[in-house]
């Protein structure tokens, strides 16, 4: 068995302290395999969780959006099997169907959506900013092609931003 030291993880993850290492460890209630040191199971259940976190799930949200369906180890091979390629084929399914909306993504849309931020008035989060234009805005003032986007007030724990046109 593969075992991996817990004193990595506060890089892997890019934590600020131990304890936040640790507070993941106790809430997903992982016993080291060996004196600080994980399985590469306990490992990959904690990458999910950092996943999981970074994409604004929380710690006691996590089990219940992470529970597995299918608990294999109680079942017959037969049937395991059987279950593991129904995965396997669930997975080509969606990405069959993200690459299809890919695909017939409209590349100017992005345009739109700021056309009408700019018309509405509408103060945009940092999220949202970077997810139309692929770029994090920074400082006060930050232009992106023809448009400007303005430091304005909060939204939530993120900087908002007024975009105007150039």
């Amino acid at each position: 068995m593969e075992t991996y030291p817990i004193a990595s993880l506060q890089e892997r993850y890019r934590l600020s302290s131990k304890q936040s290492v640790y507070d993941r460890i106790k809430a997903l209630s992982i016993e080291p395999v060996a004196r600080g040191k994980i399985s590469s199971d306990q490992l990959d259940k904690l990458d999910k969780l950092n996943q999981h976190l970074k994409s604004g799930g929380t710690l006691s949200d996590f089990e219940s959006s992470h529970t597995e369906i299918f608990k294999t180890e109680a079942i017959e091979p037969a049937a395991a099997t059987a279950i593991n390629q129904d995965r396997e084929n669930f997975l080509e399914l969606i990405e069959a169907i993200a690459r299809h909306i890919a695909a017939t993504r409209d590349p100017l849309q992005h345009y739109a959506a700021l056309e009408q931020a700019i018309a509405s008035g509408w103060i945009l989060s940092t999220a949202e900013v970077r997810a139309l234009i692929g770029v994090k805005p920074s400082g006060d003032l930050f232009k992106r092609g023809a448009f400007a986007f303005i430091r304005a007030d909060k939204v939530g724990s993120q900087a908002g931003w007024k975009v105007e046109k150039i």
